[in-house]
């Protein structure tokens, strides 16, 4: 599939020039309600309603809120389903969902590639980026509360880079009803694991990702924000409820033209917040609670993660890199060596003598094959191999292991 660009989600950018009290940082500033552009772009028997508006700035830029998406857009292709209570896909398991499928939902990215499988919950919506290409979308914009399976084919390294969306009924308020309260901020989520296709998991979600907020409402106070570098702290304003949010502020950040990709220079972003399953909400929810085998396996407990503002944050877009060296099969607890050192220049792949390498793959640290050996014996000399940092990929009785080497 061709990569599709992120243009969509893009917004012009001008010099702030506000008309009222502003915060000091790099967003641009609206205040008061969003004008609807799309009333509703989703519908789920008990689920709300999910529009779209567009907010104007005091420089007069404009910005879709609660964000620009490609919901409606047939190139993108859907999120398989974990649980979708919108329209009875009630799993009980992974194992029965993944039984449903036929193969026709995994997305080739490379023909030379593994399959992987990504299991997500997000609260509200996410679409998923690999290496730049869209892998999967969230089937549920809003409510019911969903969970998916994303598979794709990939070359290891790989790039996973993903939107999310806090879903808002007031529109450019940031704020929902809830309950007595007609202007309640919501909180958003995300939970994510990655196996490859022998079932093992290689990642998981928590402090290791980055994640960057690029729109944060309702913000009451403009003297609340700061920004520190590329931090962009809220943790100073209220969230608390308010009986008419009709004049709170919202800011909006621009959004890089390239930041799915592989390539995105994401190194000064900051790291992913993480939370409590208690302080996301998702104990009563049956999309999560199914599947605690997968998102709370006790020896990989992968984490909620968000920006550092888990209510305020509505737009919100994370980011990984999964080395082919990610996983939890090390070569160490399978007893697989380097012999005699890798950091000598002069060494070889080792198994004990009952065991044989049936596959060795070695990469570079772009994902790029560059060797590959079927020999099946229990050694494999690699003293060929210039100075650098590779990714090695070892199977050995149909399980796989990897390391990370580096040859000085």
């Amino acid at each position: 599939m061709k990569s599709i660009l992120i243009k969509s989600v893009l917004f012009f950018s001008f010099s702030p020039i506000l008309l009222f009290a502003q915060d000091t940082g790099t967003g641009k500033v609206s205040q008061g309600r969003a004008t609807t552009t799309s009333t509703n772009i989703y519908t789920c028997p008990s689920g709300r309603i999910t529009s779209l508006g567009i907010s104007t700035a005091s420089d007069n830029s404009t910005w879709i809120v609660p964000s620009a998406n490609h919901f409606t857009d047939a190139n993108f292709p859907f999120a398989s389903d974990l649980h979708n209570a919108c329209i009875g896909a009630n799993f009980a398991n992974a194992t029965a969902a993944l039984a449903a499928l036929n193969g026709n939902d995994i997305i080739n990215i490379d023909a030379s590639g593994e399959v992987y499988t990504a299991y997500i919950f997000a609260d509200n919506y996410f679409e998923l980026y690999v290496n730049g290409i869209p892998v999967g979308k969230d089937k549920v914009t809003y409510t019911q509360f969903n969970s998916s399976i994303v598979r794709f084919k990939v070359n290891s390294p790989f790039t996973m880079a993903m939107l999310l969306v806090d879903w808002e009924e007031n529109l450019g308020l940031g704020t929902e009803l809830n309950g007595a309260a007609p202007y309640h901020a919501g909180d958003g989520g995300l939970v994510c694991v990655v196996k490859n296709a022998n079932n093992q998991t290689i990642a998981i979600s928590n402090n290791n990702w980055k994640a960057q907020t690029f729109y944060t409402s309702p913000i009451q106070d403009l003297t609340c924000p700061s920004e520190s570098g590329t931090l962009r702290l809220t943790s100073n304003c209220s969230t608390t409820d308010a009986a008419n949010g009709e004049n709170h502020y919202a800011i909006h950040w621009e959004i890089p033209a390239n930041v799915m990709s592989s390539n995105f220079d994401d190194s000064d972003w900051p790291s992913a917040s993480v939370y409590s399953n208690a302080t996301v909400g998702v104990n009563n929810k049956p999309a999560y609670t199914n599947f605690t085998d997968i998102f709370d396996n006790s020896s990989n407990d992968a984490q909620f993660i968000w920006s550092s503002n888990l209510i305020l944050d509505n737009q919100v877009i994370v980011r990984y890199t999964v080395n082919a060296a990610s996983g939890i099969n090390e070569m160490e607890k399978a007893k697989i060596e380097i012999y005699p050192n890798p950091n000598d220049g002069n060494f070889s792949i080792y198994l004990p003598e009952q065991k044989k390498i049936e596959n060795l793959k070695v990469f570079d640290l772009l994902g790029n094959l560059i060797f590959e050996d079927f020999t099946g014996e229990h050694k494999i000399n690699l003293t060929y191999l210039p100075k650098g940092m590779y990714a090695l990929k070892v199977k050995s009785d149909n399980e796989m292991y990897h390391k990370k080497i580096i040859i000085n």
